[in-house]
């Protein structure tokens, strides 16, 4: 038995009954769920305002459940198109993640040996990315090109961290390559995409991106070993309308339980293998596109959980023998029916921890169109793969300089 272990066992036997109790209540505190479930049906219901609404009711429990909140509001706050207010609300959930080395011991001896609802939530390490991920899409918008840089060094520091279970996240990966270029930093940018090209089951979507800046370095041997994968006809403009293009819905986490008479229940979430379907974008007036890059964030969520799949199984042994230890202490102060009690309280309390990021979309795509110099009045139809689903998308009418990039935002 560890002594952090030890150390939480010998003061709730100290306390006896009357601690469990002040933890059973505590435990009890999960009513975020409930809030964000109806948040986040509002939100699908396409009613984002009235979501938003639903999020800002007041308390959230306190720290448990806030970097939920702050994710959540986030990503609503960007469908809204109010990107400043949305990276505000990501840059608070960036700085928790960075806190949360330091949690208190209170709170890890809590969900040692009651449930994980007690603990902060920290997210998984896919939703991480995925904060420093609209973090770049609300500053590209924003035209703050420095500040989108700043989050995709760290966005890239996050890859070397998790490398697995983040590799098939290409439309963040192909994002901070985009941030690096955006701003003329073609060595660093050549290093994602080179990485990417490698790491994709075909370089064609990176493969214009690496001639072009190859050439720019100097590297003749790489131009002449992506010019092959360039798409024919190679489209071309003076400048690059970028879309960044969510769509479908990722999948909740579930409940999943293992149980071992008399009274040990083994508890954990899981995700549901799913994918989203990929979007066809088409833009009216006709003009071609290079290759999309897109990510089923189901995928990568599903591989980040497994990813923490070690550290689950040890925090679940150690809180399974926790609460045998605990029951057989209560039983030896209190007797044999204080013990029957106390298991099918503890029994009844190792629910696993489902909390999840919900309104991220299923599916995000970057579609980038090379246009000519002047002013712009584009339509979007957007459609999915196997759906009749339609959606049609004025754009707002801009205007674009040689060499300048216009980001936009939807979803579908």
């Amino acid at each position: 038995m560890t002594p952090l272990l030890q150390a939480g066992l010998a003061g709730i036997r100290r306390s006896g009954v009357r601690l469990f109790v002040l933890l059973l209540l505590v435990a009890g505190v999960t009513g975020c769920a409930g809030r964000l479930n109806k948040a986040s049906a509002l939100f699908y219901a396409d009613k984002p305002q009235k979501a938003l609404a639903e999020l800002e009711k007041g308390d959230w429990f306190g720290q448990r459940n806030q970097l939920l909140f702050l994710m959540e509001r986030g990503v609503v706050l960007h469908q809204l198109g109010r990107y400043q207010e949305s990276a505000d609300s990501l840059l608070q959930a960036e700085n928790q993640i960075n806190r949360f080395e330091r949690l208190s011991i209170s709170e890890q001896l809590g969900s040692l040996v009651t449930t994980e609802w007690l603990s902060r939530y920290q997210g998984e390490y896919s939703e991480r990315l995925w904060v420093h991920t609209y973090l770049m899409m609300d500053f590209l918008l924003l035209g703050r090109y420095d500040s989108a840089l700043v989050e995709a060094k760290q966005a890239l520091e996050l890859f070397g961290r998790y490398p697995a279970a983040l590799k098939e996240a290409y439309f963040s990966r192909a994002l901070i390559a985009l941030c690096f270029a955006n701003v003329a930093e073609d060595n660093d940018a050549y290093l994602v995409y080179r990485r990417l090209a490698d790491d994709l089951p075909d370089p064609t979507p990176v493969a214009a991106d690496l001639v072009a800046i190859s050439g720019r370095l100097g590297q003749l041997d790489e131009v002449r070993h992506y010019r092959p994968y360039l798409p024919r006809p190679l489209p071309t403009g003076a400048g690059e309308l970028v879309l960044f293009v969510a769509s479908g819905r990722i999948p909740r986490k579930r409940p999943g339980n293992i149980v071992l008479p008399p009274s040990i229940r083994f508890s954990f979430p899981y995700y549901k293998s799913s994918r989203s379907p990929a979007v066809r974008v088409e833009v009216v007036p006709a003009y071609p596109a290079l290759p999309v890059l897109s990510t089923n964030l189901a995928g990568v969520v599903e591989r980040s959980l497994e990813e923490r799949k070690l550290a689950i199984i040890a925090k679940e042994t150690a809180r399974v023998a926790g609460k045998e230890a605990l029951a057989q202490a209560i039983g030896n102060e209190h007797g044999n029916a204080a013990e029957a009690v106390v298991r099918v309280s503890l029994f009844l309390l190792e629910e696993p921890d489902t909390r999840s990021w919900q309104m991220l979309p299923g599916r995000l795509t970057l579609v980038r169109i090379p246009l000519p110099a002047g002013r712009h009045r584009l339509r979007l139809e957007l459609s999915s793969a196997g759906d009749l689903s339609r959606r049609t998308i004025n754009l707002p009418a801009f205007d674009l300089r040689p060499g300048q990039r216009v980001f936009r935002s939807v979803r579908f």
